[in-house]
């Protein structure tokens, strides 16, 4: 029996970062795909680049290393081939030096440069890319398609979605918006720190990489007045240790989804969790005891002495914390969606801070900088933030533990918002909830089928509707970084291809209706 070719596949991608070109390269690779079309909606200026790769100020680093960075899936290494080729000496030399991380910036350019290559070779393999710059406002299903309305009223009908809208910016906890010597989001640091005042005194709310980032741009500006960082824990960032590349042989999804089958639930405990990873710790001859007082020491220790500690360990010969570095992005995904939900819960009341701040950490020239600030008595970093003020006449009444103080600038640098639904998506975002396509995650995001990222809304799961980066950190708990948006996007496409290939009828027969 002769089975009809099936119709070109309309895919819509909402958002046009990072995700949106990790998706369109894996796609631009997977064999089977047949004809199709790709529209990404993308408003922002920031096409390819999404907010994190924008165009900044050189002190602006990525915080992973240039080997790890690559943007293609099965390539880890290649950003840093393509550093290489186009003259730049990022990711050489010694680890600890100034200039081996590369500024954001500079990976940008990189995406731009693979998001180039892969609308190229969709377009000569029956693909065409369209690039919309508006944003997406509605979307509701219309039997086995999606309809989305963009801002100019127009419709756009696609057989598969992707929500990838990327983070949020910061949330104005004390409504100083407005208010003169307020910095509501920082970046691009290079223009809204640009013209400080040497002297300010300056205030940046939050404590994390933001925050890290807006310090070491003032330091690297010249700022001579006083910088406080404040957030409600104090935690800083870990400093990221010397590079090893470990075999990760027991903490993997396989021996991960093993456990969870010898349950009756299908699920594992913290039990099972640390059972692995002592093994895969053991086995490299890491301490898991050295590993667990990281855990348990960030909100313990003064924020400033473990920088310093962590920094004078940066060529420790434990490897603990870089195996760590390893099995988060690899495994962590897995070990998360398996974990029984309340020890999921207990994870985020007790040990948030604690895993991001491991699993995030700042390059050693970034700590350098903050602990040069610190020993000049420049610096200083505090917990217990609990209120920001406007002062009559001008400045800031900031109150945190040790004692409140004025400041003339305050910048917002804190996490996005919990909801992690950036404004201008939240039409759309709301418009697929609204339409039974999807539900709102308690813990950030919408809810999606952890082996596909589809969404899940109404009892079930949603085939025509993804979701990748930040919108799924409610399910997934890990979104950041490249190593973890590629797996989504190996996923997602994963997913596309298998459904286009499984139902061929289904998707001739709907498409013969719509005619």
């Amino acid at each position: 029996m002769h089975t009809p070719d099936r119709p070109p596949t309309r895919i819509g991608l909402v958002g046009g970062g990072a995700a949106a070109v990790c998706l369109l390269d894996r796609l631009s690779r997977t064999p089977g795909r047949g004809r199709g079309s790709v529209t990404v909606f993308e408003p922002s200026p920031h096409l390819w680049r999404g907010r994190a790769y924008q165009h900044d100020a050189d002190s602006v680093l990525a915080n992973i290393i240039p080997p790890e960075m690559g943007a293609r899936s099965g390539q880890p290494d290649d950003f840093l081939r393509w550093l290489a080729q186009s003259g730049l000496s990022y990711g050489t030399g010694d680890y600890a030096a100034d200039g081996y991380f590369p500024p954001r910036w500079v990976f940008g350019s990189y995406l731009e440069h693979t998001a180039e290559n892969a609308v190229g070779e969709l377009s000569l393999t029956g693909w065409p890319v369209t690039v919309l710059r508006t944003a997406v406002l509605g979307a509701r299903q219309d039997g086995e398609e999606v309809v989305l309305t963009d801002a100019t009223g127009a419709t756009h009908t696609f057989d598969y979605v992707v929500c990838a809208v990327g983070a949020g910016r910061p949330t104005d906890h004390y409504r100083l918006d407005g208010a003169p010597g307020y910095i509501g989001d920082p970046y691009p640091l290079r223009a809204t720190v640009a013209d400080l005042p040497a002297g300010a005194d300056v205030t940046v709310l939050g404590t994390g990489l933001a925050a890290v980032d807006v310090v070491v741009t003032l330091a690297a500006r010249g700022h001579e007045g006083r910088i406080t960082m404040a957030s409600r824990n104090g935690a800083l960032p870990a400093v990221r240790q010397r590079p090893a590349f470990p075999e990760i042989r027991h903490f993997t999804p396989a021996a991960l989804h093993a456990a969870a089958a010898g349950h009756a639930d299908g699920r594992i405990g913290l039990d099972d969790v640390l059972d692995l990873l002592g093994r895969e710790l053991a086995a490299h001859g890491a301490d898991p005891a050295t590993v667990l007082a990281e855990l348990s020491c960030v909100e313990g220790e003064a924020p400033l002495e473990r920088l310093r500690r962590q920094y004078a360990g940066i060529d420790t010969d434990d490897i603990g914390m870089r195996v760590m570095q390893h099995v988060v992005p690899e495994s962590g995904p897995d070990a998360w969606t398996l974990l029984r939900a309340g020890d999921q819960e207990f994870v985020r009341s007790t040990h948030y801070r604690a895993v991001m701040s491991l699993c995030c950490p700042m390059p050693p020239a970034n700590a350098r900088t903050l602990l040069r600030l610190h020993e000049a008595g420049r610096l200083r970093v505090t917990g217990g933030l609990s209120h920001v003020a406007p002062l009559d006449g001008g400045g800031f009444h900031i109150a945190v533990d040790g004692g409140d103080h004025e400041s003339d600038v305050v910048v917002n640098a804190v996490s996005a918002p919990a909801h992690r639904v950036p404004d201008p998506a939240r039409p759309f975002v709301d418009s697929v909830v609204e339409d039974g396509m999807g539900e709102y995650h308690p813990y950030g995001g919408l809810h999606i089928e952890p082996a596909t990222s589809r969404t899940v809304g109404g009892g079930r799961t949603h085939r025509r509707m993804h979701v990748i980066g930040d919108m799924g950190a409610g399910t997934l708990f890990f979104t950041s970084g490249m190593p973890s948006v590629l797996e989504r996007a190996d996923d997602i496409v994963r997913a596309l291809v298998d459904d286009l290939t499984a139902t061929p009828a289904v998707a001739l027969a709907a498409r013969e209706h719509r005619i």
